[in-house]
Parts: structure tokens; sequence; C-alpha cells
């Protein structure tokens, strides 16, 4: 097994010959992704984002996982069957349209799913490239190297379409399993979401590993949301101390359009969360809301650049982190207004508690406002639970332990009561307990 940096390089070498010769879209896109990497690499990357000391913990924490030996996993469709039985103690929503990729491969015990409504559920692969082509892999807006080794090495992914006028009864559940055949494992996740004019969804997107390997995740989310539609995305992040996420999601978005996107943090080695928001038509909505416990030596970086590029759209951020031991947080949020836009409203709000002094957070707001028809504000505060709530409720015959459950809950309802699923907020509150109990 070699070391996956080394892997990497050897294996674009084999497809660059592979598909030297060939002539179709999704092979010009991995030629255009081939060239990027081959110019900018892996190894500048980091370098670029380590001379930040704010990055440096992390930056320097990724760059050791890309000097381990790993094996990367290509993402065909296989045969595997997955039966519901198997992995209904898993699924967090009691009724749901289910989308399975098993190792990262789209799972064709569930091939596709169309119902009354022509809403499809399928592999990006099958489908005809004349539909697909003016949404897949044009929504990176400068070069990152996961989206192009994403790119590379993405054989198919899971494809979702909600046509015009269409509202979805119950939500659609994305549901990674991860068999832990190989003792460390790379996977290149994708998936293509478009929905349709007036039409409405809800998405609950989660991972699951069946053993103790070490699993690094690359995940890109193309979410394409046209006139007068509404998407709400719930990624769960409740992983193993063994599992790294580097996740890039895209949203494009039309006039009158509303996205919100809740990412929850609750376990895992590494968790990048690199959001994009491109506000392509007048009066949309963004909002944005992310939750994090971090524990042990557990590492986050919660990166996200909204980009107002049409009169009267909105932008709301709300992050909040939880953050114990040795673990160490970041949140950098990045809002553009260009200069021909008018009527843009914006607002970011990041609030952090420390559990320990050898925790760290830093908070990097970034606005860049072309036009003076705005309002941008931005607001951060980093600390400790406050002595005086904590010796007030006390006060009242609670014990520590108890109080300092209760301020934290306090502290994070302002964002999970925001949460529309019933069943989901459940497990979140009961996943937070759980590591209050234990890490207080």
């Amino acid at each position: 097994m070699m070391k996956l940096l080394d892997e990497i390089n050897f294996l674009i070498s084999k497809i660059e010959i592979s598909i030297k010769s060939k002539k179709s879209y999704f092979s010009d896109i991995k030629k255009e992704h081939i060239n990027l990497y081959k110019n900018h690499g892996l190894s500048s990357h980091l370098r670029k984002s380590n001379k930040n000391k704010k990055y440096h913990r992390i930056f320097k924490h990724i760059n050791s996982i890309f000097h381990k030996e790993y094996s990367i996993m290509e993402n065909t469709t296989v045969n595997h069957q997955i039966k519901y039985g198997d992995i209904q103690d898993f699924l967090l929503l009691k009724k749901s349209f289910l989308s399975i990729s098993l190792d990262g491969k789209y799972n064709i015990s569930y091939p596709v799913f169309q119902d009354r409504n022509n809403i499809f559920i399928s592999n990006i692969i099958s489908q005809n490239v004349l539909k697909i082509k003016k949404y897949y892999g044009k929504l990176y807006n400068e070069y990152n190297p996961y989206y192009s080794l994403n790119t590379i090495f993405s054989k198919d992914g899971i494809f979702i379409y909600i046509p015009n006028n269409t509202i979805l009864n119950k939500p659609i559940e994305i549901f990674h399993l991860f068999t832990g055949s190989k003792s460390k494992s790379f996977f290149n996740i994708r998936k293509l979401i478009i929905i349709g004019k007036e039409s409405s969804v809800q998405i609950v997107e989660h991972f699951k590993c069946l053993k103790k390997s070490s699993i690094l995740i690359n995940s890109v989310n193309e979410i394409h949301s046209l006139n007068k539609s509404n998407i709400e995305y719930y990624n769960i992040q409740n992983n193993s101390k063994n599992t790294s996420i580097i996740d890039n999601t895209f949203f494009h978005q039309k006039k009158d359009s509303n996205c919100t996107i809740y990412t929850f943090s609750l376990g895992g080695d590494l968790i990048q969360n690199h959001l994009n928001f491109f506000s392509c038509g007048i009066r949309t909505n963004s909002s944005l809301y992310g939750l994090s416990f971090l524990s042990k030596n557990e590492y986050l970086n919660n990166s996200t650049l909204i980009h107002h590029l049409s009169s009267y759209s909105s932008s709301y951020q709300l992050y909040k982190n939880i953050v114990s031991e040795n673990s160490s947080g970041i949140f950098n949020g990045k809002i553009i207004v260009n200069q021909s836009t008018k009527g843009v409203n914006a607002f970011q709000k990041n609030k952090n508690i420390l559990l320990s002094n050898y925790s760290n957070v830093s908070s990097i707001p970034q606005l860049e406002i072309f036009s003076k028809d705005v309002k941008c504000s931005h607001g951060c505060t980093i600390g400790y639970i406050q002595k005086n709530e904590l010796f007030y409720l006390q006060s009242r015959g609670i014990s520590k332990k108890k109080s300092k459950i209760l301020l934290l809950l306090s502290f994070l309802e302002e964002l999970l009561h925001n949460i529309h699923l019933i069943s989901l907020k459940k497990f979140i509150y009961q996943r937070i307990n759980k590591k209050l109990e234990k890490y207080l």
C-alpha cells in the first residue's frame, strides 16, 4: 500500500493515459482537472494555507493524512444488494425517499426511484449527457484540489431531480454505508441535485462505517435551485474517531429561491466543510446553520463563501461550536457583494464555548463589499461558561455538571429549534446530550 499522495499521482497518470484519446463530456472534464491538479497540486495548496498561523494545527493534520497509506476506492456501480432490514437501525428518518451508497458506490438494489410526479433518484452515469451537462461540473469558482481530485476519480454518483411544481410529502434520506473492508480507504463521493421551478424538498445526508477502519471521504455536492424553489439540506457528520471528511458543497440559486443548509459536526478525526453559495437571481435567500461539538484531538474547519451576484438577495449565517479537550476549530466566513447589486442584506454570527484550556477556536470573518446599497454585519464570541450563570444554577440546588449541561443546551437552542424534522431533531439532541454527559 502506497502513501495516499503517491497513489494519487500514480493513478492520475494511468487515468490520463486511458482517456487521452476519448472525446466525451466526462472525459473532457477529467482532462481539465488533471491539468489543474498537475499545475497546482495538493502540497502547494497546503503550504499556502499553512502560512496563516490560525490554520497551522488543522492543515498540519491534513498534510499528515495525505502522507499516510490509503487505498483509493473507485466508485463504480456495484452488485452488492442492501436489504432494508439490514440498514433499518442506521436510518434517521421513519419515512423517507431513500438513496444508498455502499463503500462510496451507488447501490443498484435501489437502481432508479421514480414516483408518479417523475421524481428521480438514480445514478449520474445513467443519465443522458445532454440532460446534465448544463449542471455537472459547473460550480467551482477557483482551484480546489479536493474538488479536482473528486472529479478525476469519480466514475459515478447520486443524481436527484425534482421536476417543476413538485412539493415532496416526505424527505429524501441519503445514506452512505462503508463496510470497512480495507484498513485505510479514500473515497470520492459525488452528488448532483436539481430542484425545479416552484418545487420544494428536504434532504438528510449521513454516514456509517461498520468497522473501526480509517476512512477519508472527499465529497462534492452540486445543488441547483431554480426559480422559486426551496431546499432544506441537513448534513449529519456523526462519525467515529477514525473517519475524516472533506466536504465541498455548492449552491447555485436562481431568482426567488430559498436554500437552507444545516451542518452538524458531532464526531470525526478531521472535518473540513467548504460551503459555496452563488446568488444568481434577484430576491434569493440563503441560510447557513452550523453546530459542532468537538472532543479529544478532533479538528474542524468550517469555511463559507456567499457571493451575492444579484440584487435584493439576503443571507444569514449562524455557527455555534462547543470545543473540549485538545480539539481545534476554525470558522472562516466570507461574504462578497458585487458592485452592480443593490438591496443586499447579509448577516454572519459565530459563537464558541471552550471547555478546556487546551482547546482553541479561530474565527475569521471576511467582507468584500463593492456596493453602497447593502446591509452587512458580523459578530463573533469565544469564551468559557460564565461563572456567574453557573453559580446561579448551583445556588438553586442543581449540581455543577447538570448546570453546565443546561447552560450549553441553552447556548445551542437558538440553532436547534430551527430543525423542522422531528425525528432528526430528537437524534441530534440525544447525540449532544450523550457527549455532554461524557465530557463534562
